[in-house]
């Protein structure tokens, strides 16, 4: 392919290798979720013999995380397990029309009305003395 047909690097989806994409399903997973040191030490084991074995792995796992690659993939899996708007949609509107836990209920019912907009809160402003006569002035003066 020549130079002029090739597509930009950043159109292009880059093949993760066999030990990436475990890194990236041990970090969604239930037992490693978030923590991308212990996903990495399961997924490449470390030689656990060498001095700094563990913070090698945490700087590793960190550096992997900054990856697009990586960090797309893991989007990927989270969006394919239901974590995003839909699903939190669905989950806010099973809580508010179950009838057993009716905090849980007034509580989705408060955050949905907060994400709508619906109500806001009231914001009471209290002014200093000093600021109440400058307010004055310059109204005064606006006024003249």
């Amino acid at each position: 392919m020549s130079k002029k047909t090739e597509k930009p690097k950043e159109t292009k989806k880059k093949k993760l290798s066999l030990r990436q994409e475990r890194f990236c399903q041990l970090y969604v997973s239930k037992d490693f979720f978030g923590n991308g040191t212990q996903a990495y030490i399961e997924a490449y084991e470390p030689d656990q013999s060498k001095k700094n074995w563990y913070n090698t792995a945490r700087a590793v796992a960190s550096e992997m995380l900054t990856r697009p690659s990586i960090y797309n993939r893991i989007n990927e899996l989270l969006d394919d397990a239901g974590f995003n708007d839909a699903n939190a949609d669905k989950q806010l509107l099973f809580v508010i029309n179950q009838h057993a836990d009716i905090k849980a209920k007034r509580a989705a019912i408060a955050d949905y009305n907060k994400l709508k907009q619906r109500i806001t809160d009231k914001v009471e402003h209290t002014l200093s003395p000093e600021l109440v006569e400058a307010l004055n002035k310059v109204q005064k003066v606006l006024n003249d």
